[in-house]
């Protein structure tokens, strides 16, 4: 059952990414809401179906994304495997792993796409991209890091509800 909620919530996450937050911009960077929707679901204790979402987002931004097909998949994976790394074995606070799961998970994802632009014959120098797209990319999933944590922690909660003791 999550997974089936997970493709709806999913698409319609990349549709708000790719219509609301593409023109947001700071300098060059945008937030990446559906990287940040799948961090928020892997952090959470209760989730049991963590790695379909992210297999889910990984499709879904790669075949609307102008990047070659699997960049933003295996960002995304990797980006959900320190994020299960960070829940696992360094932090129980899981707004403070939130944070950290955004700024390393925005590096992954912006520096495997710059990796491939560069791959791609992108005249972009690896400085510049991360002076104008990267380091305000980060500041802005961590403005909105909080906010999608508590909206997909409410999601949780009603696809995964607490059983209550008599």
């Amino acid at each position: 059952m999550p997974v089936i909620i997970g493709i709806p919530v999913l698409i319609l996450t990349v549709v708000i990414q790719s219509t609301a937050f593409s023109r947001l911009h700071f300098l060059y960077g945008t937030a990446d809401i559906v990287m940040l929707v799948i961090l928020a679901w892997m952090l959470n204790e209760r989730v049991k179906h963590g790695w379909e979402w992210v297999i889910i987002a990984g499709f879904v931004v790669s075949a609307v994304s102008a990047l070659p097909f699997f960049s933003y998949f295996w960002g995304y994976c990797i980006a959900a495997g320190l994020c299960y790394w960070l829940k696992k074995r360094i932090w129980q606070t899981p707004v403070l792993a939130m944070l950290v799961s955004a700024v390393f998970g925005t590096l992954v994802v912006q520096g495997i796409s710059m990796i491939v632009l560069q791959i791609t014959g992108s005249d972009i120098s690896i400085m510049e991209g991360l002076r104008l797209v990267v380091l305000p990319s980060i500041l802005w999933n961590l403005i909105l890091a909080i906010p999608v944590y508590t909206l997909v922690g409410e999601m949780v909660d009603l696809i995964y509800p607490q059983e209550v003791e008599v």
